[in-house]
């Protein structure tokens, strides 16, 4: 049977038999996003059979309906049956299959459409009343079929990989090379036939939603989940040449344990029938984030740094650059190359950069401990401060401690197994930062390097970058298999207390973004990787008070054409976003002239925006009625209310346009544009009163010119 929910923004249909969506219309435009119908129940679970071990899927059978109406509906399933065509997990591990098993596992799904509201909410209910199975992994809700109006083509996807991912026509881009060979964040082809693309917050996954759009339609789906429990954000595509017609689906992945005689129950998942593109997302979930998620307070100084000298050159793979006596060198030179005050030391430990994790300890090669902390403290003493690199994740497999440490604090899976990664020659397994034995070592290196050697910063590798896992030891101190987000943000907020302790001005960093972790760390160090659609303006839209640092360094693995185009890119989006500089002296001698000309006139520009940033807000294109092809804004709201537009103009077009609306209220005449708006302009080139602008009915008419990066203040 089907039931209908639904307001003026959208219409639902749900089939009780099969447990899915079949419509999902949206009432504004009128378009059902559900083009292909295919057979895809919104809950899965994942379950282990005690006796052997083995993994299998099951869905929810004999519906039993509580309450339904055009606002609620509440579905009762008595059983569920473990499905046959399980295919491939997350982890790429072959389910195993129990053909048609009646279990005796109870779900309850809630579906709520709020008068008015483009988003309804859903919730799910397990009970688990089946002898010698758990559940580990809920997936839901879990939607196929889709792409929006006629064609597929003009769809763009918007996915919380680390800072963030804009992709054009993902049906089709996510099947191919690039993608299929993407690393940690690849699309996978799974047994079905499906390509699929699955990321854990908190961490690899930044946030916890996504959103699909084009021109007229917006699908946006969320969890609300204030206990952080580790989610598997999942998208899936049957490609361009699928024979059911090419679809897009989604799934959110719960790792949660339901054994014998448990219950659990979800938070609330929101999916959402919009007319509008990923930013109505990042303000909704914002919405959400505002109630759980305690924005950061930094020291003063660090709202004038803009730049850093980052120092991984020590020693790496057994060859030593420079030594602990180096450090006044480094820093004055980094001071007057970049005017760097802040020096970010690596590969200072044991055996240096990637090896022997976690023995944190001086190198001895490199210098003594003293020798570490007087460098230290003359880059204090003449007016910088240093960060120091810690990894907070991984354990090497050669070490002398693995075998009565490693083993004991890594990750277990659910049959005890470990999770092994290899960086270059050097293996290591993951560490579960939610057992408090080896939370409690990380915090007091972190710790006794603030302490012993002067550091004001502490950076911690890996924490808002790599996959997060579920652990099942248990000897660990944790009492969900989910807790690993949880391990984390304990870690950050405890740290940075007992730093601020000894120094007030101390701050966190870590690799990459996670919004829960953003609360408690000012730098979330975002790297130009392997190319993809990296698109940083949707973190830093969506928590514009959280500071990312770009890495700007030249790519050496570039021939000298592509090396300059990406330090151009790089460095442009940098200026945009407002990021601080991630810059290496070892990395300048792969800088040809040109390029070493415009990375000096953006550190000079980065300067002189510094003081208009200050306090201020990024909105990304809010305000912005039009531009040019080619061209890309970045709109600030200053904490005086006035507007700093950053124009970003790559391909030099000398008569480039951008209109935008003045103030916050609409100009009712062309003459009150021209009253309530004064200019002011400065580019990258170093000059300035280059722009013209005129007043029109939309607002303001903006007449660039052809530098790469035009300032515009307008009041």
């Amino acid at each position: 049977m089907q039931h209908r929910l639904g307001n003026g923004r959208l219409e639902i249909a749900f089939d009780d038999e099969t447990c899915r969506i079949v419509r999902l219309r949206n009432a504004t435009t009128g378009d059902d996003y559900i083009k292909a119908g295919l057979k895809c129940s919104v809950c899965r679970l994942v379950c282990v059979d005690e006796a052997n071990g083995a993994r299998f899927e099951a869905v929810p059978r004999r519906a039993r309906v509580g309450a339904g109406g055009a606002e609620l509906l509440e579905i009762d399933y008595e059983s569920c049956e473990a499905a046959t065509g399980a295919g491939d997990d997350a982890n790429g591990s072959s389910m195993a299959v129990h053909a048609g098993a009646d279990l005796d596992i109870h779900v309850s799904i809630r579906a709520e459409v709020r008068p008015g509201d483009a988003e309804s909410l859903w919730s799910v209910q397990v009970r688990n009343d089946q002898s010698g199975v758990r559940v580990i992994q809920v997936l839901f809700p879990h939607l196929r079929g889709v792409y929006l109006g006629e064609s597929w083509r003009d769809d763009v996807m918007i996915y919380p990989h680390h800072a963030g991912e804009k992709t054009l026509a993902p049906i089709e881009e996510y099947t191919t090379p690039r993608y299929l060979g993407f690393g940690r964040a690849q699309s996978i082809r799974g047994g079905d036939g499906v390509y699929y693309r699955e990321i854990n917050y908190c961490g690899l996954a930044s946030m916890n939603w996504m959103h699909y759009y084009d021109a007229q339609n917006g699908l946006y789906l969320a969890s609300y989940d204030p206990d952080f429990i580790v989610t598997g954000l999942r998208v899936e595509t049957g490609g361009p040449d699928c024979p059911d017609g090419p679809w897009m689906g989604w799934a959110m992945r719960k790792h949660v344990e339901v054994r014998t005689g448990q219950t659990w129950e979800s938070p609330s998942y929101g999916i959402a029938v919009t007319c509008d593109d990923w930013r109505w997302g990042a303000k909704r979930y914002r919405q959400f984030a505002d109630t759980v998620m305690p924005m950061p307070k930094h020291p003063a100084f660090l709202d004038d740094e803009y730049v850093l000298n980052q120092c991984y050159n020590f020693k790496r793979n057994g060859v030593i650059f420079n030594k602990f006596r180096d450090i006044p060198r480094m820093y004055e030179e980094g001071r007057a190359r970049f005017g760097a005050r802040h020096m970010f030391i690596a590969s200072w430990n044991r055996k240096g950069f990637d090896q022997n994790y976690p023995e944190y300890y001086p190198d001895m090669e490199l210098g003594t401990a003293w020798e570490l902390a007087e460098g230290c403290e003359y880059v204090d003493k003449h007016g910088g401060f240093v960060t120091f690199y810690i990894n907070s994740r991984i354990f090497e497999k050669t070490s002398d401690y693995f075998n009565t440490l490693g083993v004991k604090w890594a990750i277990k899976d659910e049959n005890g197994e470990m999770i092994h990664e290899s960086y270059g020659p050097h293996k290591f397994v993951v560490l579960c930062p939610s057992h408090d034995e080896w939370k409690n070592y990380l915090m007091d290196v972190a710790g006794w390097m603030a302490k012993c050697s002067n550091a004001t910063g502490i950076y911690l590798d890996q924490l808002g970058s790599a996959q997060p896992w579920p652990c099942f030891d248990p000897e660990h101190s944790h009492t969900c298999i989910g807790e690993f987000n949880r391990g984390y943000l304990g870690l950050v907020r405890d740290l940075l207390a007992r730093l601020r302790s000894m120094n007030p001005d101390s701050f966190l960093m870590i690799e990459n973004c996670g919004d829960i972790y953003g609360s408690y760390v000012w730098g979330n160090l975002t790297w130009n990787g392997e190319p993809y659609d990296e698109f940083f303006n949707l973190y830093k839209y969506t928590f514009p008070e959280y500071v990312q640092v770009n890495m700007v360094n030249p790519r050496r693995d570039l021939n000298e054409r592509d090396r300059s185009e990406r330090l151009h890119r790089d460095l442009n989006r940098a200026l945009m976003l407002g990021s601080v500089f991630w810059l290496g002296l070892d990395k300048m001698p792969h800088l040809e002239d040109d390029a070493r000309e415009h990375l000096d006139a953006a550190l000079r520009l980065r300067a002189r925006l510094t003081p208009l940033i200050r306090g201020a807000r990024y909105v990304d294109m809010d305000g912005v009625v039009s531009v040019s092809d080619g061209l890309q804004i970045g709109h600030w709201v200053m904490a005086d209310h006035r507007d700093l537009y950053i124009v970003v103009n790559p391909g030099r077009v000398a008569d480039g346009v951008a209109v935008v609306q003045v103030g916050r209220c609409a100009v009712k005449t062309d003459s009150d544009a021209c009253k309530c708006v004064i200019v002011d302009d400065f580019d990258i080139d170093g000059g300035s009163g280059r722009v013209r602008c005129e007043p029109c009915s939309e607002g303001l008419r903006i007449r660039l010119h052809d530098a790469e990066v035009v300032c515009i203040l307008t009041e």
